[in-house]
């Protein structure tokens, strides 16, 4: 029945396909430099779909949060440098929000990407860790981009670098191309964390060091291996922002929250346009429009079959009746080859627009004079509008790099958590809960067991409520928690089948003293995702 309500579909789209190619085939570039990529487009996987059924984590909840500790997958790493980077994160929780903010338009694109693929949740974090979630950063190694691709990498993955487009800096492509490439390198080693080393060291260098260490008859996990610095502080940042999304309130952090929902979706206009037109069509700012497509980096959004348009998701339609109706040009810039003898304050006048503006529309630099037959960018109208030069600022912004954001020059927060061995500050021995506290995260905040947070409260059950008023261990310095060699505590991150029981079973506890660890009842059910405590 599926199929044969289908087939009409079906039919019409494989009818249309031809000609669909045929028209955009025929439309003129203004880059010739083409590169085809095979790409299934909305219609097919809308169609796959149907039949075979998608995801269904996208309605399942309400918070991207929740959908993204689900999918929690890569082992806990025992490693002192998991716990320094959790440290580091959870005392600059301004900056870990700075980067929600930054990434908020792009992570549920990315989260939805990763389960399309069946990949360790985790992976959607890692923009935070290569890039702060920023589709213009650039490093001094030259990688760019959300992902960090260096031009090499993102050219053998697909990601083009024109004259008018950066695809490392375009947040879909370069997503597609970085999961590809961390399949390929999760296919060569069957391990996640040496696929991550594999991803900031080079799948060469990693291999070597494997292969090294057999030779020597050492086991050739990420921990085992040697190598530089970086790589080694690399894996246990990106569990380190793991372990505190998996219980932000264990760590003293707020996140704040993303809903559940698409905040774009891609459009291919099939036509070159002004990037001020494009944002007129869709009713949306300039800066928006960029802040969505940081890899166009001219004032013409040059047509390539293997490229979209991202847009708001509630502006496509807008978009795509405007475009429909328009009947003005869509181009209001073109190439012009220099002639003999001309220069830039000569065609900078002829043609309406400031020599400066000329100049870095094209980047030109003061000290370079125009060779003869150099093609360059000029406006098509005698003389550029208010709208216009704001276009063009907003784009001469887009174009700079921007150097990644690490939080170095954030302030620790005086606040710190009691694994530093302090205690936040507290009215007269008191503290108030608030949205997403747990007796385990307060107790753990003043160096308190749960049971002793119960017993100064006289509370029967550890269920607290937003606004509830707690006495804490106020006038004596927290305890710092028991650290690997005393009792041993562990962390381990919770996986899709994983039982409380089952849990306790592998690591020779009972089940009760686990549940009592982490706060929980014997009802509960575990979710994957969750952190637990494990104390030996």
């Amino acid at each position: 029945m599926r199929i044969r309500l289908l087939a009409p579909l079906i039919g019409a789209y494989l009818a249309a396909a031809p000609l669909a190619a045929f028209a955009e085939s025929s439309v003129i570039r203004l880059d010739y430099q083409l590169h085809s990529q095979t790409q299934l487009t909305p219609d097919t996987l809308a169609v796959r779909d149907a039949l075979f059924g998608g995801s269904d984590n996208s309605v399942r909840y309400d918070d991207l949060w929740a959908r993204i500790r689900s999918g929690f997958q890569i082992p806990e790493l025992d490693h002192p440098l998991v716990e320094k980077w959790e440290n580091y994160y959870a005392d600059r929780p301004d900056y870990l929000n700075r980067i929600v903010d930054r990434g908020n338009r792009y992570l549920y694109f990315v989260v939805d990407e990763v389960e399309k693929r069946g990949m360790p949740m985790e992976i959607a974090l890692l923009p935070m860790i290569e890039s702060a979630y920023n589709p213009r950063a650039e490093s001094p190694a030259r990688a760019a981009g959300m992902w960090q691709f260096i031009p090499e990498t993102g050219k053998h993955y697909g990601l083009e670098r024109t004259w008018w487009y950066d695809g490392r800096r375009d947040v879909v492509a370069a997503t597609g191309a970085a999961l590809d490439y961390l399949e390929t390198l999760h296919g060569m080693f069957g391990d996640w964390q040496l696929a991550l080393a594999s991803y900031n060291w080079g799948e060469n260098a990693v291999k070597r060091a494997v292969d090294r260490n057999a030779a020597a008859g050492l086991a050739t996990g990420f921990a085992d291996l040697r190598m530089p610095d970086e790589t080694r502080n690399y894996v246990p940042k990106l569990l380190a922002i793991r372990n505190i999304i998996a219980n932000p309130a264990a760590y003293g952090v707020a996140l704040r929250s993303i809903p559940n929902q698409p905040y774009f979706a891609t459009v291919r206009p099939g036509k070159h346009m002004d990037v001020k037109v494009a944002a007129e069509l869709a009713q949306i700012p300039v800066d928006e429009l960029l802040r969505l497509n940081p890899g166009f980096i001219r004032p013409v959004i040059a047509h390539k079959d293997d490229r979209v348009l991202v847009l708001p998701q509630d502006k496509v339609g807008v978009f795509q009746e405007n475009l429909r109706i328009y009947d003005k040009p869509l181009l209001s810039w073109q190439p012009y080859v220099t002639q003999n003898g001309e220069n830039i304050d000569t065609l900078a006048s002829r043609f309406g627009i400031s020599a400066d503006e000329l100049r870095d529309i094209n980047e030109i630099n003061e000290k370079s004079t125009l060779a003869r037959g150099q093609t360059i960018l000029v406006p098509k109208v005698d003389h550029l509008d208010v709208s216009d030069r704001q276009t063009l600022a907003a784009l001469s912004a887009n174009r700079q790099a921007e150097p990644v954001d690490t939080g170095i020059n954030d302030t620790p927060r005086k606040v710190q958590l009691a694994q530093r061995g302090e205690r936040p500050e507290s009215s007269a021995g008191t503290y108030r809960v608030t949205k997403g506290d747990t007796a385990y995260s307060v107790a753990r905040r003043y160096g308190m067991t749960v049971e002793e947070l119960q017993k100064l409260n006289g509370m029967k059950t550890a269920q607290l409520k937003p606004g509830q008023s707690l006495k804490v261990a106020g006038s004596t310095q927290a305890r710092p928690p028991q650290r690997k060699g005393d009792n041993d505590t562990q962390k381990y991150v919770a996986k899709r089948g994983d039982t409380y029981s089952s849990i306790a079973k592998r690591y020779n506890v009972a089940t009760a003293d686990l549940l009592r660890w982490n706060n929980v009842s014997r009802k509960s059910t575990l979710q994957p995702g969750t952190l637990l405590v494990i104390n030996n």
